[in-house]
């Protein structure tokens, strides 16, 4: 079974960069957000289109926005 971490352990270990991508305009990190969109296949029906985009504050309102 696995060690059990404490609450205070686990803030440490999320404040510390070590792991993470950062951005070097926003000095944020950049996350993997994965975007679903419909569309139109040549019979007509709607399916689901997949894509996986990076996330950072300098994007971050146009990826929620749906402008991507």
């Amino acid at each position: 079974m696995a060690k059990g971490r404490s609450f205070g352990a686990k803030l440490a270990h999320e404040a510390t960069n070590e792991g993470k991508v950062m951005c070097s305009v926003c000095k944020t990190e950049i996350k993997k957000v994965k975007l679903v969109k419909s569309k139109k296949s040549k019979s007509g029906t709607w399916a689901p289109k997949y894509a996986f985009v990076d996330m950072c504050k300098c994007n971050e309102k146009e990826i929620l926005s749906g402008n991507v």
